[in-house]
């Protein structure tokens, strides 16, 4: 499988960590210039003081904020996402990890491009067990109330956001007949979905292989119409990155 990280924001993340880097250099240098200086300049000796302690702790607040922003967003791009579907799938299909496009909720956690289609990947990181019997998503408490709704359904928010890649696909692609397949997946290992004919697509590490070969048994989708759909999802995420740094950036002063 083919994967492509558009690197959502990279330009901000880059711009936040180096600019909180610049504060703690002016702080050095201010405590430098400050040793420097005889010690009857109380006046300047006091001004650099005052310089390094703001300039130190706003860099130090500001790169761990950079630093945590990026390990944050470590698991909001997916690659656990990748991990999963990887060893499921071959060189003909493509997965954008958490691509941003106009109009779509930040939720879309990855599109899933081949021969099967397009699949709209919601990733769901929930603890404990769960069962999806029809359209409905319970819980197992292990407790004597046993299973209890979910508080949200995930089928649905899926459908939210692959019905606005959808339209986002009409509005850009001349090819409006794409269709958009809603998938729920979990990821990571400390979820078990207990999957009793489910109304819906959904993935997990217990059964990506079978999830790969039953959507591969049908071709919807030939491989010069994926790559102008990957292109436009790739084209629209750097317009969207290169609009979040330009909103980001007077923030950053």
């Amino acid at each position: 499988m083919r994967l492509i990280h558009p690197a959502l924001a990279k330009g901000f993340r880059d711009n936040a960590l180096a600019v909180a880097l610049a504060m703690l250099l002016v702080g050095c240098t201010a405590l430098v210039l400050m040793s420097l200086l005889p010690t009857t300049r109380v006046a300047p000796i006091a001004l650099l003081t005052l310089s390094a302690a703001l300039a130190l702790g706003v860099g130090s607040a500001m790169t761990w904020r950079a630093v945590r922003h990026l390990r944050l967003k470590k698991e909001q791009i997916g690659d656990d996402l990748a991990r999963l579907l990887a060893p499921a799938f071959d060189d003909s299909y493509t997965l954008i990890l958490a691509p941003r496009l106009p109009g779509v909720p930040q939720e879309l956690s990855g599109l899933l491009v081949g021969p099967a289609g397009v699949r709209v990947l919601l990733s769901r990181r929930w603890r404990g067990r769960y069962r999806v019997r029809g359209r409905t998503w319970e819980y197992d408490t292990r407790s004597r109330a046993k299973w209890i709704p979910t508080i949200t359904n995930p089928f649905f928010e899926a459908e939210t956001v692959a019905d606005a890649v959808g339209r986002w696909a009409r509005e850009t692609l001349e090819d409006a007949t794409i269709a958009m397949t809603p998938v729920v997946a979990f990821p990571r290992r400390h979820t078990t979905v207990v999957l009793e004919e489910p109304d819906g697509e959904v993935v997990t590490t217990d059964n990506a292989p079978w999830f790969a070969q039953r959507i591969g048994r049908v071709q919807r989708l030939d491989p010069r119409r994926a790559a102008r759909f990957v292109e436009a999802v790739l084209t629209a995420s750097e317009a969207e990155a290169r609009g979040s740094v330009r909103a980001a950036s007077p923030n950053l002063a």
